[in-house]
Parts: structure tokens; sequence; C-alpha cells
């Protein structure tokens, strides 16, 4: 039986959303109340000549929300953190951008998920690229080291969006960038929809209004927050909820 989440701890729900994720890259076709795999990659507007091309065990266990545009931003020589990385999809895609100088470093709070992702790129020959077991809201990277923050679909698993957002900017360099998908409310919802643990891990339980969202990065200490694209999510299945790509940078000194 699903809990409520009235009824969880913070900590109970990061933990919880552990062992789900866990069990995604363990059985990827298990039963999961969230989309995952291939089709679904293909679906947000991964370009199919890539999931065809790429191993099985990189698309499999994929279960984010959009295509990134995170990977418009990055450039030759930079370094790059995926937080919640997952099995590799987006490490692979990135890596290929940032080339030999540049560094992709993924995270993940799912131990499983780090042992799939680095199987994958020792498969695929990557040497650019370093994946660590790692919290979204206590990321093991030093101040000002990154170049681009990139996620999909990470910050309505988290109860506490600011910090994972704080995080996000405590690594970033000066005059870098975060960039990535995630769900957000077109209008708030009933509470009834988010009720529970599985509305939660499907994105919808823990997710803001668009214009909320922007104003969370706003006090944070971002600028220029916005939504480069919007439109019809394929993750929750709600009607008001929807992807937005969002972009922002850390103030240059």
């Amino acid at each position: 039986m699903s809990r409520e989440l009235k009824n969880m701890t913070h900590e109970e729900i990061i933990n919880a959303c552990r062992e789900k994720y866990a069990q995604v890259a363990i059985n990827p076709r298990g039963q999961f109340n969230f989309p995952v795999g291939k089709e679904f990659a293909e679906d947000v507007g991964y370009p199919r000549q890539l999931l065809d091309e790429i191993p099985k065990s990189l698309i499999e266990s994929f279960s984010g929300v959009n295509y990134p545009s995170s990977f418009s931003e990055m450039t030759k020589g930079d370094t790059v953190l995926d937080i919640a990385c997952g099995a590799g999809l987006d490490l692979y895609i990135a890596s290929q951008i940032v080339g030999s100088k540049g560094k992709i470093i993924g995270i993940d709070i799912a131990y499983e998920m780090v042992e799939k992702a680095r199987d994958n790129m020792k498969k695929l020959d990557i040497t650019n690229v370093d994946v660590r077991n790692g919290s979204s809201d206590k990321i093991p990277l030093e101040n000002v080291s990154i170049d681009v923050v990139t996620s999909d679909g990470i910050y309505n698993l988290s109860p506490d969006k600011e910090a994972v957002l704080r995080e996000a900017y405590r690594v970033l360099k000066p005059g870098g960038t975060i960039a990535f998908s995630e769900i957000v409310l077109k209008r708030k919802l009933e509470e009834v929809i988010r009720k529970n643990i599985d509305d939660w891990f499907r994105c919808i339980g823990g997710a803001l209004q668009e214009k909320t969202f922007l104003e969370l990065m706003n006090k944070v200490g971002f600028i220029n927050a916005e939504v480069l694209a919007r439109g019809r999510n394929a993750r929750t299945g709600h009607e008001l909820a929807i992807f937005a790509n969002i972009r922002a940078q850390k103030p240059s000194i």
C-alpha cells in the first residue's frame, strides 16, 4: 500500500526515491507508475537514430522528463555536472560535446544506477566521465568548479528544492549556466492528486507552478531565469502538468 506524503519525513521521501530508482536500474521492465525506457525517451525528444545506435543498457532505465536543452549550453572543454544521471544516457551525449579536454561528472542517489552508469561508460570506452554516488542536496564537489549544471526531472523528487538549487549554485563557476528539464504545473493541483508517494515518483506530487519555480531560482541567486520551451508531458499523465526546459545563470564576478 502506498504511503501518504503527509505521514513521511523528508528523509523517508528521499530514501523511498532511492529505493524506487534502484529498482529501475536493476529491473527496468518492472511495474512502475511512470514510463521507463527507449520508447519513452523517443517520445520526449531524444533522436531515434541515437537511441538505435547506443547499447540497450544505456537507455532501458531512462525515466527523465524531456530532451534537455542543456546540451546546447555545453562547449568543448567544459566541465559539466549531471544531477541524478541515471544509467548514463545524458552523460554519454554530453561527453561527445565537451570532448577529450572536457569532463562530465554524474551523481546519483541510487548506487545501483551509479554502477550501471559506470559499466555503460566502460562499455563505450568513455574516459571523460566520472560517476559518483551522491545526493542532489549535498553535492560531493568543490565550490565554483562547474561550467554547466544539467538535470532531467530531479527537482520534483526532492522535498527541499531550494537546497538542491543552492547546491547547484554553489558548484557553478561565476557566469556558469544551469539548464534542465522539469515537470511544472499550469496551475495549482488538487491535493488528492498529490497525496501519496506514488504521486511523488511520477514527478507530480512535488511539482511547482512554473512561476513559483522561477521565483525560487531568483531567490537562490540565479539571474536571467527563463523557460526556453514547454509542452505536453508523457510522464505524469495529467493535463495540468507540462514539461519545461529552464535555463539561468550564476552572476559573473
